[in-house]
């Protein structure tokens, strides 16, 4: 189900207009894009591979910027392939990136496939907790230095296991090495990376913003949006 929403500036009266939006590559390689519906669901759980899009706005720069974030794609298609029809498909400004479940190797480069995916955290006292849920009885009413996503992957070519260690909540403010070394006395062969979202501008480096209900005008920067009609669409 797609949501189709229109607002307008308090002061300028400029009008603005989003949805919920995907995209999906058909078996003849070309790129679609559509609201989400049932029928563009279906259309791109049948596709080489599809995904979700992002809008974001950069006010120093003044320019939107559409995040494609891959979710799926078939052994049929390269991520090279998706990337190159991605950006040719316009003048956008956008961020393309792939699912934390899409990895290749680390030493022999080859896409590897998803094995396990569990959440991890390490608590103040060091003692490092993995499990299918954060919610689960080991995480309940802990503190954590830092947490996030583990991903699994095994290189069938090289015989080497893939740890991938994504940091979603960094409470304790710990570098980048830092929590590579502590993450690396409980496995090896790991990736790390701080987070999997993107909130800086890739023109200007400045903070990305989601444009909403309250978010200063884009034009005039001294009004304010306001929903003006909103329309869930199946």
């Amino acid at each position: 189900m797609g949501i189709h929403t229109e607002y307008s500036c308090s002061e300028c009266g400029m009008k603005l207009v989003d949805s919920s939006d995907i995209f999906w590559v058909d078996a003849e390689k070309k790129i679609h894009v559509d609201m989400q519906t049932v029928s563009s669901s279906r259309k791109a759980t049948d596709s080489l591979a599809s995904g979700g899009i992002y809008k974001y706005y950069c006010y120093n720069c003044n320019n939107y910027i559409y995040n494609f974030h891959i979710t799926r794609k078939s052994r049929f298609i390269t991520k090279e392939e998706i990337i190159q029809l991605i950006e040719s498909l316009d003048d956008n400004h956008k961020i393309i990136d792939f699912d934390n479940r899409f990895q290749n190797c680390i030493h022999c480069r080859q896409e590897i496939s998803l094995r396990q995916e569990k959440s991890f955290a390490i608590d103040e006292m060091g003692e490092f907790f993995i499990d299918d849920s954060l919610y689960s009885e080991d995480f309940e009413n802990k503190k954590f230095d830092f947490s996030g996503k583990y991903y699994g992957y095994f290189c069938p070519d090289c015989g080497k296991q893939i740890n991938k260690f994504v940091i979603l909540e960094n409470d304790a403010n710990l570098d980048d090495s830092l929590i590579k070394e502590i993450l690396q006395d409980h496995t090896n062969d790991l990736t790390v990376y701080i987070n999997d979202s993107y909130s800086n501008c890739p023109i200007c480096g400045d903070e990305l913003q989601v444009l909403g209900e309250s978010s200063i005008c884009p034009k005039c920067n001294v009004g304010v949006l306001h929903i003006e009609s909103q329309q869930l669409i199946d």
